[in-house]
């Protein structure tokens, strides 16, 4: 009997030597992340810039689909679909416990009114993608089809992975959405402060149908000068940054213990705007020799240290499969200075400066962002490049709201323009499909509703309506080719380079950033509960950064650890009270016998 008593001691000792309870990770109760600018009101119709200000609004609302870190569209309202082999019908189902900020459930016909009001009330980037549905069809609380009037190689993308749902019960007593201030969605994060240029503060939507996200309380500190931001980060008064770290800082900030410093290929693309409305730009000529005198590589090189890839003249990333590898960027003074000459932009008077073809002085404006340092000095060599062969002109460094004023009045392309040139970029969203193309270059704004340098050709609109009514991928990717060429040789404007993102946060602080390529740490993938890299414990680039596309999976495991824990426990308590039991029987049974050894 001491044998056996030894035995189920041992056992017992083994058992807790052994046992390790699963502990939740600590809810990050603050976090503060540093943005450049105010995105006014934070709604699919008020947001300024694509990046961070749509991934701002999609902490808010949500999509029926995501893009991973690799841009690919995952499943996020959308539990399961189905799409025909003709790609002319999308069946979806929606998960059935989402719910608005305000409890009430989000349901297909939220989905279906979304999708009717923004062609009712036209916002380009939502809207334009819309229009190939021909009819919407709803089943129920969570079924919803959608009929194509032609396929879209895409629709997955945009607008099912781009069109934040609205709440039909608040936005349809909405008639004029510009002017909208309400924010309520169904999103990870709640809306709770917004100061005008100086911060937003959000909470945790702890309903949110993914599981409560990690951060109980987000602030997004508006701060323009890019100076102060980096200033602040190191001092530890934030916690993270939206602005990616000007190439000069970068060694400053890796040497930091405080900080993690992260790197990945950026899809945010710097350009040279021609306002191609307005003369001497109307003239093709004088844009090509605009091209030949901008050394891209010696950007590169000089302001970006290196921290960048060289533009592709026909605007697509060289990653895009798209890409059209047969289009170099060109660089020669003396050739642009031929190329004026024999258009008739000639220097008459001997002052180093050329007239235009009717005689009369030429003298342009550059217009820059004042609060960036890197388009500043981008602006100032081109500057210099201009006059060196001879085209007069000098940059304005504006604020950025005065900036879009004159180049993109009230974000609608049919306003026009009041600018001569312009140093211009646009964020990772213009690159993640090739069909863009059109948004950037179609001369109908309905359809070109970006093309901010007022460009029009008729032979690159025929390319692009072919594009639009082809579903063949050979054929697309042969048209996508010609239309990338026809721009390298048109020259709307100038593809400068595409800078790297180098991303920096405080580790100690939180950890689970996913870098969405591209794009960098600030997305919603970020910021709600999943299985994530963690890109505090290595230098891996997004490329080997790992993100579930269902938030539900780490919540079951951390569901499934608690109630083991509990199981545990609770057999502890069963195992020694069965032990003292049997020592008590057996106690009472051996009278005087107090030898037990455990």
């Amino acid at each position: 009997m001491k044998r056996s008593f030894f035995s189920v001691g041992l056992i017992l000792l083994l058992f807790l030597s052994n046992f390790n309870p699963v502990q939740a990770k600590e809810k990050v109760q603050s976090l503060k992340v540093g943005i450049t600018k105010d995105e006014n009101g934070l709604n699919p119709y008020t947001y300024v810039t694509g990046y961070p200000g749509l991934d701002l609004v999609n902490l808010l609302y949500d999509t029926l689909f995501i893009l991973d870190e690799n841009n690919q569209p995952e499943p996020w309202l959308v539990k399961d679909y189905k799409v025909t082999e003709d790609g002319l019908t999308y069946e979806l189902t929606l998960h059935d416990n989402v719910k608005w900020q305000d409890g009430k459930p989000l349901t297909a016909d939220d989905v279906k009114f979304t999708m009717e009001y923004f062609i009712k009330y036209p916002k380009s980037r939502f809207t334009n993608p819309l229009k190939t549905i021909k009819s919407i069809e709803v089943s129920g609380a969570t079924g919803i089809t959608l009929n194509l009037s032609q396929a879209d190689p895409s629709f997955m993308i945009q607008p099912l992975a781009d069109l934040p749902i609205l709440p039909q019960h608040i936005w349809s007593e909405v008639s004029t959405p510009d002017d909208e201030t309400n924010a309520l969605g169904s999103g990870p994060y709640i809306l709770e402060e917004h100061k005008s240029g100086q911060y937003y503060k959000m909470k945790s939507n702890v309903d949110y149908f993914k599981g409560a996200p990690p951060i109980s309380e987000l602030i997004f500190p508006i701060i323009e000068d890019t100076t102060a931001m980096y200033n602040a980060l190191q001092a530890g008064e934030l916690d993270a940054i939206s602005s990616s770290i000007s190439p000069e800082l970068v060694e400053q900030f890796s040497s930091n213990p405080a900080l993690k410093v992260v790197r990945g290929p950026g899809y945010s693309t710097s350009l040279f705007q021609i306002n191609a409305e307005k003369y001497p730009m109307t003239e093709t000529a004088f844009r090509q020799a605009i091209d030949y005198a901008i050394d891209k590589e010696n950007l590169v090189n000089t302001v970006l240290l290196g921290y960048a890839e060289v533009g592709s003249p026909g605007f697509i990333h060289p990653s895009s499969a798209f890409f059209n590898s047969d289009l170099k960027p060109v660089y020669d003074k003396e050739k642009a200075r031929q190329i004026l000459e024999d258009a008739g932009f000639i220097d008459k008077d001997g002052d180093g400066f050329r007239e235009d073809q009717k005689g009369n002085k030429i003298d342009l404006t550059n217009l820059v962002y004042s609060g960036n340092p890197i388009r500043i000095r981008t602006a100032e060599l081109i500057s210099e490049a201009l006059n060196e062969i001879g085209i007069k002109n000098s940059v304005k460094a504006m604020d950025s709201t005065t900036v879009d004023s004159l180049m993109w009045p009230d974000f609608d392309v049919s306003k026009g323009r009041d600018y001569d040139l312009g140093v211009w970029s646009w964020s990772n969203t213009m690159q993640l499909f090739p069909d863009r193309m059109n948004d950037l270059f179609h001369s109908d704004p309905a359809i070109g509703s970006v093309n901010i340098g007022g460009y029009k050709n008729p032979e690159f609109d025929q390319l692009g309506e072919k594009l639009k009514q082809t579903n063949d991928e050979n054929e697309r990717l042969s048209l996508i080719k010609d239309m990338q060429a026809f721009v390298a040789s048109d020259t709307p404007f100038i593809t400068l380079y595409y800078q790297e993102i180098v991303g920096a946060f405080n580790p100690a602080k939180y950890d689970q950033y996913v870098f969405q390529v591209g794009k960098g740490i600030i997305n919603k993938l970020s910021f709600v509960s999943s299985e994530k890299s963690d890109l505090a414990g290595n230098d891996q680039t997004s490329s080997e950064t790992e993100v579930s596309a269902d938030s539900k999976t780490a919540n079951a495991s951390s569901d499934n650890g608690g109630n083991n824990t509990s199981l545990y426990v609770f057999g502890l308590i069963l195992l020694g009270a069965v032990i003292g039991f049997v020592f008590l029987r057996r106690k009472k049974k051996d009278k005087g016998n107090d030898d037990f050894d455990f």
